[in-house]
């Protein structure tokens, strides 16, 4: 079922925003996350977009950008971590009648739920072109996280196709180039800023206002969807107050 945020919820989300995304991923105090685990990654220039067919529109035309180190989360974010962070800071329990929580990928959470929660823990959400370097092993530039062979895809991709109907328990399929699980399928991500049209070659791309616009990037396909929806370039947008058994996320931080 979709639900919106109300009024009461984001002053509280604010607030928490407030209160931690000032502290910087260097500070000792900040909370940790029952089994978060962050990899380094060396950031780089890869080509984003549809390099393989160059039909997608939504992922062309193809461009080329340039990634910074990160830390990422090696695993989506898990109903244990959800349930500590809501615990620690008083917020309602997420979803209470759910019984089969623990290391499964959490969802029906928001956008700015997931902000809030990866400014606690010291992160943040990834840009539409990090999500995409992380998913595609960098310059690897791979079709889907972990592979280039659609024979394989069930190896690393938690879909319809090779899933049952709800989100699973993190890292049970193969990781990615990164050593990153479930970039593909489980659960789709949330991502942070996007431009809505890639820009054509030589233009500066105009990144989308998210302070005015509602719309949002998902990326990565869902347990729900067919196997091309993994693919590493594909995006499909919705509404940020969308609550969705299918939407989690994961986070990332500056090195």
């Amino acid at each position: 079922m979709v639900t919106t945020t109300t009024g009461k919820w984001r002053g509280v989300l604010s607030l928490i925003l407030a209160g931690f995304v000032g502290a910087g991923c260097a500070s000792t105090r900040i909370p940790q996350a029952p089994g978060l685990e962050w990899v380094a990654v060396e950031g780089g220039q890869f080509t984003m977009g549809d390099v393989w067919t160059g039909l997608d529109p939504d992922a062309t035309p193809v461009h080329v950008v340039y990634v910074g180190n990160l830390w990422a989360s090696r695993y989506e974010t898990t109903w244990d971590q959800y349930d500590w962070y809501t615990s620690v800071t008083g917020l309602p329990p997420h979803l209470p009648d759910i019984e089969d929580r623990g290391a499964r990928a959490v969802h029906g959470v928001s956008w700015a739920e997931a902000v809030a929660f990866c400014s606690f823990v010291g992160g943040r959400l990834p840009t539409e072109p990090e999500w995409e370097f992380l998913a595609a092993g960098g310059a690897r530039k791979q079709r889907y996280p972990g592979t280039n062979n659609p024979d394989e895809t069930a190896d690393f991709v938690r879909s319809h196709d090779s899933s049952i109907a709800e989100s699973f328990f993190v890292g049970s399929k193969k990781p990615n180039a990164f050593g990153l699980y479930d970039m593909g399928g489980n659960v789709a991500e949330w991502t942070a800023e996007y431009y809505a049209n890639y820009p054509e070659p030589g233009a500066e791309p105009e990144w989308f206002d998210l302070e005015n616009f509602d719309m949002r990037i998902l990326r990565g396909g869902s347990y729900a969807q067919n196997t091309p929806a993994a693919r590493t370039a594909r995006r499909a947008g919705t509404l940020q107050d969308v609550r969705s058994a299918i939407i989690g996320f994961r986070c990332v931080r500056n090195r």
